[in-house]
């Protein structure tokens, strides 16, 4: 795993492949192993079912209009409030967009503080290295009040680790590698 150093060390050095922008606050938002992530301005909101819903995954070809039938996008401006209530599911993405190497994979996890409160933060913690863009995040409210989110807040961490050995051999097709 990267410290905080190496973290600082790879961001400003553009021929790295990593990178993270916008850092809006460097010293509070990079720490001893990872970076604070920011909740961005954009939701996918999961409305209550009022009548028999559900969703099969022996019937794939119903599940994306299934799922087109409850789901709502939200775009909030910087610094409004979103409210999570109880038992409630959205899809966020993160302010900041995130680029690593074909060296490094990262692990993305919700920040305790958050985690305290009934919040859990991401159902697919794990980055593939090459990858490029905003960091989708899974919310649910467990508690039993509404939490007020804020676009713009810090409710996730970012930790690095290295991907060993030959990345073209990584790439390969896995019948390819035991052939060769």
């Amino acid at each position: 795993m990267l410290s905080g150093p190496e973290i600082i060390e790879r961001l400003r050095d553009h021929t790295s492949g990593l990178a993270i922008t916008p850092i809006i606050d460097a010293p509070e938002q990079i720490g001893d192993a990872s970076v604070d992530l920011r909740l961005g301005p954009d939701f996918i909101v999961t409305r209550r079912a009022t009548g028999l819903a559900l969703f099969d995954p022996a019937r794939v070809d119903e599940i994306e209009e299934r799922i087109r039938d409850y789901q709502d996008y939200v775009r909030r401006p910087p610094g409004t409030a979103f409210h999570l209530h109880p038992g409630e599911f959205v899809i966020a993405r993160t302010l900041e967009f995130v680029t690593l190497p074909d060296t490094l994979a990262a692990n993305v996890a919700g920040r305790s503080s958050w985690g305290r409160l009934g919040l859990v933060i991401q159902t697919a913690p794990l980055i593939q290295p090459t990858f490029r863009g905003t960091i989708t995040l899974e919310l649910a409210n467990l508690g039993t009040v509404p939490i007020v989110l804020y676009v713009g807040l810090r409710v996730a961490q970012v930790s690095f680790f290295e991907v060993r050995g030959d990345p073209l051999k990584r790439h390969r097709p896995l019948r390819e590698r035991q052939s060769g």
